[in-house]
């Protein structure tokens, strides 16, 4: 018979090995308040057995009905329950669903979809951590475990809540390549470094259509992007420089000539290695944050909010399926970034080689003027502006990156042919 007048919710996980169940649960404890029962964690407490022995079936079911019982009693005294163990079938699913109508509770059921690849990385990663509140479970009772999991459907009546495993992590479009790249070619070399907050994703596209034309092309993932947000906050501009400078000293040894280029943080820290490198052919840079598009106030905001903020959310993310990186804003990677664009508008003089300056008409990340700094403050004797009329901030990987590709080739083809003249 069906119990009335209970205003409490019974929360329900479901997922494979490494789906992260367990984080979940606690975060919805939390959240709602309620009292969580991982099952891993009585069974490891009570019994040594493993989820390998033959016993642990017979024990785990007592183990469940005695949480179950608990769980009833809390649930009428109006508090919420989450039941972090494992419904892989369709049978124990609608088992569990009865026994909560019988009580006369809600319910909801958080499905961790999450590839078998990324799944095999977690328990990697977790195996060799060695949780004392969790079962070591190899990878290849991962694939035994897979073919018997049967993933929950809207026909089974549970008010199901799936949660897609990319928007779960810091990282936008993580099934993109970001990863640092080398692509060997010709003889001359282009170093193409990405943006802050960005990936090697960030440049791939030109760095793609300059291999195909026959340059040698790397890209190196600078430190403390690709991974959480905080671990950007942690690092500096140097460390960024380095990273630039030690592929660059390898480019060196295998080209008989290297230009370094980036799209925004990355075009600042080309400008950087130019500044060092006189031996550098030539800098191209694509939307160069060498300054923000911040006022004197905003920018006193950001060095009072650095200190308390982790970082706060950018607007429009998700809006260029091409990009990859954080979803929010580290601030004190940003401060960083505001630190090297003054270091290096310092270093301008020092720079000779041809220099490419392309922007995006609409762009507001960096300031308008930073062009024409660019191109007042080097020494060069070959330097070009050319803005993309219907382009934003991330030029590289919007509608007009074919005419940056021609203008990038024309100008490199162009310098080449003017040192071969002198």
């Amino acid at each position: 018979m069906t119990e009335n007048n209970i205003e409490a919710t019974v929360h329900l996980l479901c997922g494979l090995p490494g789906a992260g169940k367990t984080t979940l649960a606690k975060k919805l404890a939390k959240k709602h308040d309620a009292v969580r029962f991982t099952l891993d964690e009585w069974m490891i407490g009570l019994y040594e057995y493993s989820i390998f022995d033959a016993e642990y079936g017979e024990y785990a079911d007592r183990v469940r009905e005695r949480i179950w019982e608990t769980a009833v009693d809390l649930l009428r005294l109006g508090l919420d329950v989450v039941l972090d163990w494992s419904l892989w079938s369709r049978e124990k699913r609608a088992d569990l669903l009865a026994k909560i109508n019988e009580v006369g509770a809600d319910h909801t059921l958080y499905f961790l979809n999450v590839p078998l690849e990324e799944l095999r990385r977690r328990l990697h990663e977790r195996n060799a951590a060695h949780p004392s509140r969790a079962h070591q479970i190899p990878i290849e009772e991962l694939e035994r475990f897979a073919p018997y999991f049967e993933p929950p459907e809207a026909d089974e009546g549970l008010n199901l809540v799936e949660i897609d495993w990319a928007q779960e992590l810091p990282i936008l479009n993580p099934q993109l390549s970001g990863d640092s790249f080398f692509w060997e070619g010709g003889p001359v070399g282009v170093l193409l470094l990405h943006g802050l907050t960005a990936t090697t994703a960030e440049v791939r596209l030109l760095a793609q259509q300059l291999h195909e034309a026959g340059y040698t092309v790397a890209g190196p993932l600078l430190p403390g992007h690709g991974t959480r947000p905080q671990d950007l906050n942690e690092t500096t501009w140097h460390q960024w420089a380095w990273e630039a400078e030690i592929m660059y000293q390898h480019m060196a040894t295998i080209c008989k000539q290297v230009w370094v280029g980036g799209e925004s943080t990355g075009a600042v820290l080309a400008l950087y290695l130019a500044a060092q490198h006189a031996e550098i052919a030539g800098v191209l840079c694509y939307a160069p944050a060498i300054k923000l598009g911040l006022n004197s106030q905003q920018l006193v905001r950001l060095y009072v909010a650095a200190p308390l903020l982790s970082s706060v959310p950018k607007e429009n993310v998700g809006s260029n399926p091409y990009w990859q990186g954080y979803k929010v804003h580290p601030l004190r990677g940003v401060l960083e970034l505001v630190r090297l664009g003054r270091e290096v508008r310092g270093l301008l003089a020092q720079i000779t080689q041809p220099v490419l300056v392309v922007q995006g008409r609409h762009d507001q990340t960096v300031a308008p003027e930073v062009g024409e700094i660019i191109l007042q403050g080097v020494s060069s004797t070959m330097k070009e502006q050319y803005w993309m009329e219907q382009s934003g901030h991330v030029i590289l990987l919007e509608d007009e990156l074919e005419m940056i590709v021609m203008l990038t080739k024309d100008f490199m083809e162009r310098a080449a042919a003017g040192r071969l003249e002198s």
